[in-house]
C-alpha cells in the first residue's frame, strides 16, 4: 500500500464520507472523446486548488453526466468528496434528497465546498432555492458553480437568487471552444454604488487561473465595509430600547433613539452602513418580514427561545433576557403579635423563668421578717418587671437587698432593649412574602397576565420540562397593551408577565406617587434562564460581521453607558412629565375610590395604624374580660346562706 493510500484514507475517515465510486457506466473510454469534459475537470482543479485546502472535502452535485468522470479524476486525487447526481429529468424529485445529504456531510466536516456543474440554469436555480429552504450553505462554505452559459445569462443567474447573490459563491463560466473560463463574483455592495457582478479573474487551458485588479483570492468577503449603503431594519418601538425623538425627520437616523438603537448607530459606523426603519407591531410580524428578506436585521433584542429560533437566527448576544413578571406589594395584615415579636421565644422564656425564680426568694424573704410578711413578694417583682413603684422598706438581711439590685439591673436591660425594639418594630411595617420566583409564583396559585405580543413565551412556558413554568402557564389570560396589565394587577392579585425594562418604564409614569411610592413592583429573577440578541435570517452571510462589531461595543462598555443614560433619561422624562401635568383633586379621588387602602398603604412611613397597634388593646380587652370574669367569680363565693352577698367591713 502506498503512502499516498494511507494519507487519503485518513482524510477520508475524519470526515467521515467514504470516496464515492463512480457510477458504473462511466469509464475511461466512453470520456475520452469528449474533450470539453476534460478542460471542465481542469479549470475546477485550478480554482479549487488556490481556494481549499488539502484536508476539507468537497459535495460534487451534478446533472450532467458526461463530465462526472473528468471531475471525479480530479477530486478524488487530492481531496475527499461526496458525489451526488441526478439523473434523467428527476431533478425536483431527487434534488431535495441530495441537498439533504450535503447538509449533513457540511455539519460533520469542519471545511467542506459544494461544487455544483451544470450547464442548465434551471437545475442552477432549482439548487439554490432548494439550499436556502434546507439550510445547506453558510458562509463559511464555499459554493464554486461550474456552467458554460452566455455572458449575460451568466450575469443575470449570480442577480436572481440569495444562495449566488449574498452566499460566499463564484460562477466559473467555461467556454469549452476555446478552453477558457472567467470567474464572477456578485457583490450585493461596491464603493462604486449599488450591486454588481465582478470579474475575479480568468482561467485558460496555456495560461491557468489569473487575477484580475486588485483581487487577490476568489473567494473573499462582501460584507466587511457596505460602503455606505441603506440597508432595511425592524424593530418594535418600545421604551427605553427604540424611541421616536423627532417624529419630523426624514431619515431613520435621526428620527429614532434608544438604547438598542445607539447600538444599531455604533455598528453601522464600523461597517460602514446607514439604515432605514420598518417598524414592526409584534415579534410574528418581525419574524415574517425577516424570512421573507424584506429586511436584513431585527434591531429589537429578543429573549431566545426554541419557539424563536425555530424560525429566525441571533445574533451575538446583547444581555441576559430580561423578562420576568410584576404584582401588587401585599398590604400589612392585621397581627396581634406585634408586642410579641420584639424579644425571641427563648428570651421571653427566660424572663418568665427568672421572674417566678426571684419571686420564690422575695416570698421567702418576706416571710421570715414579721413586717415584711402583709407585702405581696409577686405583685412587686412584677411590679420593677413592668417599671412601676417599690416599697422603700426593704429587708433588712444584706442579700435581700443584693437580690433586688441584680434583678432591677436585669430589669433594665430587658425593659430597654424591648422597648427600643418595639418602636423599631412598630416604625418599619413587616410585610408579608411576596414571590420573587418562578417557583414561589407557581406555589402562589394566581393567575398570569401575558401580551398578545408575548404568547410565544406562554408557550415556552407550556412546554417547559419545569413543573413550576408549566403550573403558571396553565393559568393564563390575554391583555392588550402593558397598561392594562399593570392595571389589573393592582385591582386583582394577579402576575403580568413582561420586559423588565419597559414595565419599569410604565409603572413609573401611570403608577407612581409624586413622592416616589408605588404599589406595585417587579420580581428579582428573569423567568427565561438565556440571553437576548437581535434578529437575523437563517444563515445570514452577515452574521460573523455584525456579532464582530456587537462585541466590540459590548467589550469597549457602550452598551452598559447606552442602557444607563437611556434609563436616565427615560426617568427624567417621566418625572418632567409629571410635573407639567400632575393629577387632579378628581383624578386622585378617583383613584382613592378604585383603592379604598391607598391612603393607608401610603402613610404607613409617616405614622402608626391600628395594625401595629391592636395587640395592646387586645391585652386590654383580655385583660377586662378576666377582670369580669373574677369579678363575678367573687360574687358568687362572698354570697352567705341567705344567697345575699356578704358585706365585708
Amino acid at each position: 500500500m502506498s503512502r499516498f493510500t494511507v494519507v487519503m484514507g485518513m482524510i477520508v475517515a475524519v470526515c467521515r464520507q467514504p470516496l464515492h465510486a463512480l457510477p458504473q457506466f462511466l469509464s475511461p473510454v466512453a470520456e475520452t472523446g469528449d474533450e470539453m469534459s476534460i478542460s471542465w475537470g481542469a479549470a475546477t482543479k485550478a480554482v479549487l486548488d488556490e481556494s481549499l485546502s488539502p484536508h476539507c472535502s468537497v459535495v460534487l452535485m451534478t446533472d450532467s453526466p458526461f463530465i462526472v468522470y473528468s471531475l471525479s479524476q480530479v477530486l478524488r486525487n487530492k481531496w475527499a468528496f461526496k458525489l451526488l447526481q441526478v439523473a434523467g429529468n428527476e431533478t425536483l424529485t431527487s434534488l431535495p434528497r441530495m441537498v439533504k445529504e450535503a447538509r449533513k456531510m457540511r455539519r460533520r466536516s469542519r471545511c467542506v465546498a459544494v461544487l455544483v456543474v451544470s450547464i442548465h440554469p434551471s437545475f442552477l436555480l432549482a439548487f439554490a432555492k432548494e439550499s436556502r429552504e434546507a439550510r445547506l450553505l453558510v458562509w463559511k462554505t464555499r459554493l464554486l458553480v461550474v456552467t458554460s452559459l452566455t455572458s449575460y445569462k451568466a450575469h443575470d443567474l449570480l442577480r436572481r437568487h440569495w444562495t449566488f447573490s449574498m452566499m460566499n459563491t463564484v460562477l466559473l463560466n467555461l467556454d469549452p471552444a476555446t478552453e477558457t473560463g472567467e470567474m464572477l463574483v456578485y457583490f450585493p455592495y461596491t464603493s462604486n454604488g449599488g450591486a454588481r457582478v465582478v470579474g475575479a479573474g480568468r482561467w485558460s487551458s496555456l495560461g491557468g487561473l489569473t487575477y484580475r485588479g486588485d483581487t487577490q483570492r476568489l473567494f473573499t468577503e462582501k460584507f466587511s465595509n457596505f460602503h455606505g449603503a441603506m440597508i432595511p431594519v425592524t424593530a418594535l418601538i418600545l421604551p427605553p430600547f427604540w424611541k421616536v425623538v423627532d417624529p419630523q425627520a426624514a431619515d431613520s437616523w435621526s428620527k429614532y433613539s434608544g438604547r438598542d438603537c445607539l447600538i444599531m448607530k455604533s455598528v453601522a459606523r464600523m461597517l460602514n452602513f446607514t439604515f432605514q426603519m420598518f417598524k414592526s407591531s409584534n415579534i410574528d410580524e418581525i419574524m415574517a418580514s425577516l424570512e421573507a428578506d424584506l429586511v436584513m436585521i431585527s434591531g429589537f433584542r429578543i429573549m431566545l427561545i426554541p419557539q424563536v429560533l425555530a424560525r429566525i437566527d441571533h445574533s451575538y448576544f446583547i444581555d441576559r433576557a430580561s423578562f420576568t413578571f410584576s404584582m401588587a406589594k401585599p398590604t400589612i395584615q392585621p397581627q396581634w403579635q406585634s408586642l410579641y415579636y420584639p424579644l425571641g421565644p427563648w428570651v421571653w422564656l427566660s424572663v418568665l423563668i427568672t421572674t417566678i425564680a426571684v419571686s420564690i426568694l422575695m416570698y421567702t424573704i418576706y416571710y421570715m421578717d414579721e413586717d415584711l410578711k402583709s407585702r405581696s413578694a409577686v405583685l412587686e417583682t412584677v411590679g420593677m418587671l413592668l417599671g412601676q413603684d417599690m416599697w422603700l422598706r426593704m429587708p433588712k438581711w444584706t442579700a435581700a437587698r443584693l437580690l433586688v439590685l441584680l434583678w432591677l439591673v436585669l430589669v433594665f436591660v430587658i425593659s430597654t432593649g424591648y422597648k427600643g425594639t418595639l418602636i423599631a418594630f412598630l416604625s418599619v411595617p413587616n410585610y408579608p412574602t411576596r414571590p420573587e420566583t418562578m417557583e414561589e409564583l407557581a406555589m402562589s396559585n394566581v393567575r398570569s397576565l401575558f401580551t398578545q405580543n408575548a404568547t410565544r413565551f406562554l408557550t415556552y412556558f407550556e412546554q417547559s420540562n419545569i413543573p413550576a413554568y408549566r403550573s403558571v402557564g396553565s393559568r393564563v389570560d390575554i391583555v392588550t397593551s402593558v397598561k392594562e396589565g399593570l392595571q389589573q394587577i393592582l385591582e386583582e392579585r394577579k402576575a403580568f408577565f413582561h420586559e423588565r425594562y419597559n414595565t419599569m418604564l410604565q409603572i413609573a409614569e401611570y403608577f407612581t406617587n409624586p413622592d416616589g411610592s408605588t404599589r406595585l413592583y417587579v420580581a428579582r429573577q428573569n423567568v427565561i434562564p438565556n440571553y437576548a440578541g437581535w434578529m437575523m435570517p437563517h444563515d445570514a452571510p452577515y452574521k460573523q460581521d455584525v456579532d464582530r462589531s456587537l462585541l466590540r461595543v459590548i467589550e469597549s462598555g457602550l452598551k452598559e453607558k447606552f442602557t444607563d443614560n437611556m434609563l436616565r433619561e427615560a426617568w427624567q422624562e417621566i418625572r418632567l412629565k409629571q410635573k407639567e401635568y400632575p393629577k387632579t383633586e378628581q383624578e386622585e379621588k378617583d383613584e382613592t375610590e378604585e383603592d379604598p387602602n391607598k391612603d393607608q398603604s401610603d402613610d404607613l412611613h409617616k405614622s402608626l395604624s391600628l395594625d401595629h397597634m391592636q395587640g395592646a388593646f387586645w391585652i386590654l380587652l383580655l385583660g377586662s374580660v378576666l377582670g369580669v370574669l373574677a369579678f363575678l367569680g367573687e360574687l358568687l363565693a362572698d354570697r352567705g346562706p341567705s344567697g345575699r352577698a356578704t358585706v365585708i367591713h
